[in-house]
């Protein structure tokens, strides 16, 4: 991770709000110190959620000018193509400032200065990539390419599960302090959006810390997209009433959530290829074995996006319980994922005979157990 330099300038800029940000717009200037091939400059930028070449110039003696505009703070990319075809990029956070960058004769190894929004970012990365690479240390033990279960015994599932929430609970404070800290940071923002809305945010816990970012933050898109987030995932809070919805099982009959009314139901999502998942399986079906009699139905929502790979994980784990998805994925924004704001698996909720969500994410060997206390 590269060392910035905060000039008098990009300080300005920071204290400006969005709008006006937005009308002075950005100068990209790179200047390579032993380039001495021909090359050209490319600036990459995230359009629809693909990357698009924004623009693209000729370096001559060694240095390249973009100028432009943003509505708010982005992530983006210089890519450099030499004559020969060799091509090296990268990425930064582009913002309406003067953004310099400055290398020998590779874009990969540029110091880069200028940015308000990449230099906060590469700082709360230094303090939290520790532990993210432990994590992926763990994942890469535990998982395979063909996304079938790993044989490890239960004691070494449980002590990687373990270790994984330990980290991830630390890099989660870390990124509390830097949003409790940065109320007028757009990377704040972008935290709180990405990491602190995640898969199992509370929105009653997350909706007191939106509201301390400025109102140009809460007004900005990411903003908006933020605020749409926390009420979407209201609809799978505690004591709230489960969306009517429905998917499709195997034989292709339409299942409706409301067909279990006067039943408990534990919603279970997952997907084939997620190996947590896959592993919290038998924990699953021994619940299933143990309470399947005491008004109890399991439904696990499969997140897959083709027929073949659900089928065979279910096969594959002899899940006895109802099958159902829409084979949408996690992504669609009119799936099933999307409506509940489901951005990481596994997941599950309870529903009592109501229909109304009495607990969330219960797992583990003890789930029957958990389970059992619930049920009347």
């Amino acid at each position: 991770m590269k060392k910035f330099i905060i000039t008098t300038l990009s300080f300005v800029t920071f204290c400006l709000p969005l709008t006006l940000m937005a009308q002075m717009g950005y100068t990209i200037t790179g200047k390579f110190a032993a380039l001495n091939v021909p090359a050209k400059a490319y600036l990459v930028t995230l359009h629809d959620k693909r990357w698009k070449e924004t623009d693209s110039v000729v370096i001559k003696n060694g240095k390249f000018r973009f100028t432009g505009k943003v509505d708010e703070p982005q992530t983006a990319f210089i890519a450099i193509q030499r004559s020969s075809g060799k091509r090296d990029d990268l990425p930064f956070y582009l913002e309406n400032s003067n953004i310099t960058f400055t290398a020998k004769d590779s874009i990969k190894n540029a110091v880069v200065s200028g940015s308000v929004s990449d230099k906060e970012d590469r700082e709360l990365s230094a303090l939290t990539t520790p532990f993210t690479i432990k994590i992926t240390k763990i994942q890469n033990e535990f998982s395979r390419d063909d996304h079938k279960p790993v044989n490890k015994t239960a004691a070494e599932k449980k002590n990687a599960g373990d270790s994984i929430q330990s980290y991830v609970a630390q890099i989660r404070n870390i990124e509390l302090k830097f949003i409790e800290t940065h109320p007028n940071s757009f990377m704040a923002l972008y935290t709180f959006n990405n990491f602190i809305l995640n898969g199992h945010f509370n929105s009653a816990e997350v909706s007191p810390l939106f509201y301390k970012f400025s109102p140009q933050l809460q007004s900005s898109a990411l903003g908006k997209l933020a605020i749409d987030r926390i009420i979407s995932a209201e609809r799978r809070g505690l004591g709230v009433k489960i969306i009517d919805f429905t998917q499709t099982d195997f034989d292709g009959k339409v299942f409706n959530i409301t067909s279990l009314r006067g039943k408990y139901v534990l919603l279970d999502f997952w997907a084939s290829w997620c190996y947590w998942c896959r592993a919290e399986n038998p924990n699953v079906i021994k619940a299933y074995q143990q309470l399947k009699d005491r008004n109890l139905e399991i439904v696990s929502v499969s997140f897959d996006d083709t027929r073949a790979s659900w089928e065979g994980a279910v096969k594959a784990d002899k899940l006895p319980w109802l099958q159902v998805s829409d084979l949408k994925g996690m992504l669609v924004r009119d799936g099933l994922a999307a409506k509940l704001d489901i951005t990481a698996i596994p997941q599950n909720l309870l529903i009592n005979p109501e229909g109304v969500i009495i607990a969330a994410n219960l797992r583990g060997e003890d789930l029957p157990a958990k389970l059992a206390a619930l049920i009347k």
